[in-house]
């Protein structure tokens, strides 16, 4: 079954004051259905926004944003990149960051000012790879 990688990203509807406990309780979620249907990834949240990598068939990772679509938790979800994988590049699901940071909201939010092409896939690249920083703790 070939791989596929699709990375979003989104706003967050979530009250900041509601924020640590809805965000641990995606993240449990996640642990628990990911594996079961052979996604891998990773998730990160700024405290605005949500940026999610997955990894997996494409129909397990269609059915999953079929459902992230629908979730009022998000608001103005983009993709930012899809295509096939050879190899997965988060073997678990993991909790990137949590919190505000200027840092990593300027990466994600550098998406959202639609970027020319070649600067989109660049910071995707970018975020992609700090998601993958975070994940290796």
């Amino acid at each position: 079954m070939p791989l596929h990688s699709l990375l979003y990203i989104s706003n967050s509807c979530i009250a900041p004051k509601d924020a640590p406990v809805v965000v641990k309780s995606i993240a449990a979620k996640a642990l628990k259905h990911n594996p079961a249907v052979g996604l891998t990834g990773a998730l990160l949240f700024t405290g605005t926004h949500f940026a999610q990598i997955l990894e997996g068939a494409r129909t397990a990772i269609d059915q999953l944003m079929e459902q992230v679509i629908q979730d009022p938790r998000h608001d103005h979800l983009v993709i930012v990149d899809k295509g096939p994988l050879k190899v997965r590049q988060f073997a678990d699901w993991s909790m990137a960051y949590f919190g505000p940071s200027l840092f990593v909201s300027r990466h994600v939010t550098r998406l959202l000012n639609n970027p020319s092409p070649q600067e989109r896939r660049r910071a995707a690249e970018w975020l992609t790879e700090l998601m993958r920083q975070f994940s290796n703790k």
